[in-house]
């Protein structure tokens, strides 16, 4: 029989977890990368937000995606709400498809989430090509490639650590 101390204490640590993966997201983007690192760069925060979207839909919704695009938006030093708006269409995405996505393993997650990863880049693309400052080029578009290689690892080393039924809960 579960007590309710021991389902506020489970609660409250599964919040630590994902705050603690926001953290070292956000970590992981203050790294100062340089040249085609730079370029390749994932975003991180992103892969994370998108990650807890899928597995705690009831925990990271749009609004959190949106404060923590503004996050990265401030990180990056663009067009305030760029990324923000982007996250937004990133978790709508998600929980669009995310009985879909619970189906497959490690590689075929990767490779249905490199589309939505592709979306919202496009999407900070156009805002930033609207805004006074335009962003370099397509280049903005490889971290796509690059975060599907992060999202396969993290998926992976989850479900090797969980199994894979716990991630389909």
């Amino acid at each position: 029989m579960i007590r309710s101390g021991d389902v506020r204490q489970e609660s409250s640590a599964s919040w630590a977890w994902i705050t603690f993966t926001f953290v070292i997201a956000v970590a992981l983007k203050q790294i100062p990368w340089s040249g085609w690192w730079l370029i390749l760069r994932p975003d991180f925060l992103l892969i994370a937000v998108l990650f807890w979207a899928l597995h705690r839909p009831s925990r990271v919704g749009m609004a959190l995606g949106f404060a923590l695009g503004l996050i990265s938006d401030f990180q990056d030093g663009v067009v305030f709400g760029q990324h923000a708006a982007a996250y937004v269409v990133g978790v709508f995405a998600m929980r669009y498809f995310r009985l879909r996505f619970l189906q497959f393993a490690a590689a075929q997650q990767a490779a249905q989430v490199l589309p939505v990863l592709l979306m919202v880049q496009s999407v900070i693309l156009i805002i930033g090509w609207l805004s006074t400052r335009p962003p370099l080029g397509v280049n903005i578009l490889l971290p796509a490639l690059s975060g599907a290689l992060v999202w396969y690892l993290v998926v992976l080393a989850t479900q090797l650590l969980h199994g894979k039924k716990a991630m389909r809960q």
